[in-house]
């Protein structure tokens, strides 16, 4: 049984021990077969940066990426590990060493660098960086990364798009008391948020990007676009540039962490500063997401499950504009794993906006074209 497996079927144990129901409010759901439609971007709302007695450590920048080469998008993805990134929160800064790996149908997987990869990237052809939640095994990475590859392609329609799958160490045996194994893996992802934010840095800026997370892996992209946004995580800042000139497009499926954490005041407030819209898949039947609220006490309830609440959107105010819902409690059903998200073939079609910038192919085929002459 692989690691992926047997992680599933103790927690299909452990959660006969929690039989406990928490109201998940339904709003804003999209019910349409249609995409999602993005709205207009309005004027950044002014908000007041968080009070600090004492200033913290700054991590410094990478270098910027290459000029992109105009190469037409191969066939194939790229891999970005942070395995060899240190992954506790002590007194050294953040200090990001990427494990890149490229995966070509033909030939498989090869070693090789962030600078291959910046400076391979097509301008103008949207970028969607995945990012895994926890539990990821090291053997179910290419495998699993491949099939959301496929996913796309059908997806996709036609419509161009280079991937990056953005892997972190996310794997830790369950003990008896699962809710701290929980807790410890979503600190952890916030320590990858770092990476995940120099990662994007590297990427040229005549390319959008879609921010695809599962599970912990929204908490990743929470922590990466609050730190491009001026944002503190763990007593830690980033300097690197803003994300706020950059098209930023963000997906959240089974959102592992609290519903309220992106409103004023709250853990990642600056996330939605570095976005320019973000949509949250909900499903009110996630096995996992019903014991996340036991992880700590006074824990909100999991965004993945309960959505955005009448409360939070009206605390993120205009912001809330830019935030939509698709459930997927049909489709998905009594199910986390990624896996499950990638059996629905018509959910790429249903957000492609988001993932794709499909409503937005007339500006990048006319910047394409600019960029030749």
């Amino acid at each position: 049984m692989s690691g992926r497996s047997s992680i599933s079927a103790t927690l299909c144990s452990l959660l006969a021990l929690f039989a406990i129901v928490f109201a998940c409010p339904v709003v804003n759901s999209q019910t349409t077969d249609g995409p999602l439609l993005v709205p207009p971007v309005p004027e950044p709302e002014a908000l007041a940066a968080p009070e600090q007695s004492v200033t913290p450590p700054t991590v410094p920048p990478v270098p910027g990426p290459s000029v992109a080469a105009p190469n037409a998008v191969v066939d194939g993805y790229w891999l970005v590990g942070t395995e060899s990134s240190p992954q506790s929160f002590d007194e050294s800064l953040p200090r990001f060493c990427a494990s890149v790996r490229r995966y070509e149908a033909c030939n498989g997987v090869r070693p090789s660098s962030l600078q291959e990869l910046s400076g391979s990237l097509a301008p103008h052809v949207p970028v969607i960086i995945v990012v895994h939640g926890s539990f990821m095994d090291s053997p179910s990475i290419v495998p699993e990364s491949r099939k959301t590859w496929q996913w796309l392609q059908r997806g996709s329609c036609g419509q161009p798009f280079q991937m990056i799958y953005f892997t972190w160490p996310s794997f830790r045996q369950l003990s008896i008391a699962p809710a701290i194994d929980v807790a410890v893996l979503g600190r952890q992802a916030s320590r990858n948020g770092f990476y995940l934010a120099q990662l994007i840095q590297s990427i040229p800026d005549q390319c959008p990007v879609s921010l695809v997370g599962h599970s912990h892996g929204t908490r990743v992209i929470a922590a990466a676009l609050h730190l491009t946004a001026g944002g503190t995580v763990e007593g830690h800042t980033l300097r690197c540039r803003s994300c706020v000139d950059r098209d930023v497009r963000v997906v959240f499926a089974a959102s592992a962490i609290d519903h309220d954490w992106l409103n004023p005041g709250e853990r990642f407030d600056r996330t939605m500063w570095s976005a320019d819209c973000l949509v949250n898949l909900r499903n009110e039947q996630d096995p996992a997401l019903l014991i996340y609220p036991l992880r700590r006490l006074g824990s909100s309830r999991a965004l993945g499950r309960s959505g955005f609440t009448s409360s939070d959107r009206s605390e993120l105010g205009r912001t809330s504009a830019r935030i939509a819902e698709v459930d997927v409690t049909k489709t998905i059903g009594h199910r986390h794993l990624w896996p499950a998200y990638l059996e629905d073939a018509s959910l790429p079609q249903r957000i492609r906006n988001h993932l794709y910038f499909a409503d937005q192919v007339s500006k990048y085929q006319v910047s394409s074209t600019t960029s030749r002459q």
